[in-house]
């Protein structure tokens, strides 16, 4: 049987716990948990300017875009072709825009070039798209094309009087799809250790632009290619299609 004073002590213990609830809930909110852990931060970032130490732009006769940016051990030019906008909507396969990177180095020993470049759609939500991968880029065309023979092989069972339109036609993409799987083999940007003996390495990137988020180009677009390296992050800024102000010729300080 529970005596008077039992109940008694009981009925404290109760009256105690809105009290006890409120110390835990504002130690949860005053001393949130990792409050003494420190953010983790990347890699500084180092940005193209114009006019900065280090950095230049030039238009080349071909109608292609060069901004340069160097330090002591690097120079890393960027080039982009002005009508890369309307290029990249007519594309045999993917609706992709390219940019072509040139890393030069001059320091000694060993440096190690991850090829990770990243791409910030600025007037789309700032969203950023990694590269294309060069080896996921192979499978996925050689999938296509093993699509398009099949497919072009049973149209041509259904309707054997467009035989030799429909061989036309695969013979063109066949051959449009050989030329694509090359440039991807063989000029397509690679990792690489430079020193001294194999200073360079360049080649041309591909981005993904068809997704809900891109959409529809517009007349002018903003971007800003980050070259990520293990100890900083290299930003070109630049504008398709450049303004007059951007064609002007940045010679480099002395």
């Amino acid at each position: 049987m529970i005596s008077a004073s039992n109940i008694s002590a009981m009925m404290r213990h109760l009256r105690s716990l809105p009290a006890c609830l409120a110390l835990i809930v504002s130690a949860i909110f005053f001393f949130p948990a990792g409050v003494h852990a420190k953010k983790k931060l990347g890699p500084p970032t180092v940005r193209w300017t114009a006019g900065a130490p280090g950095c230049t732009f030039v238009r080349g006769d071909d109608g292609r875009e060069r901004w340069t940016m160097s330090d002591k051990d690097l120079d890393l030019s960027l080039i982009v072709d002005s009508l890369e906008l309307s290029k990249s909507k007519h594309h045999t396969f993917y609706r992709v825009f390219a940019v072509y990177l040139s890393v030069n180095y001059k320091g000694p020993g060993n440096f190690d070039f991850p090829a990770d470049l990243r791409m910030d759609f600025v007037r789309h939500h700032n969203l950023v798209e990694g590269f294309l991968d060069p080896a996921e880029l192979q499978n996925r065309l050689q999938n296509d094309l093993d699509t398009e023979v099949f497919d072009t092989e049973r149209e041509i069972k259904k309707h054997p009087e467009q035989k030799e339109q429909k061989t036309d036609r695969l013979r063109i993409y066949e051959k449009e799809g050989a030329e694509f799987m090359e440039f991807i083999t063989t000029q397509y940007l690679e990792p690489a250790t430079l020193n001294p003996g194999n200073p360079e390495a360049h080649g041309w990137v591909l981005f993904p632009t068809k997704n809900k988020w891109i959409g529809p180009w517009k007349d002018r677009e903003d971007f800003i290619l980050a070259v990520w390296m293990k100890d900083k992050v290299w930003q070109f800024p630049f504008s398709l299609p450049p303004s007059p102000e951007d064609l002007t010729l940045h010679k480099p300080h002395d």
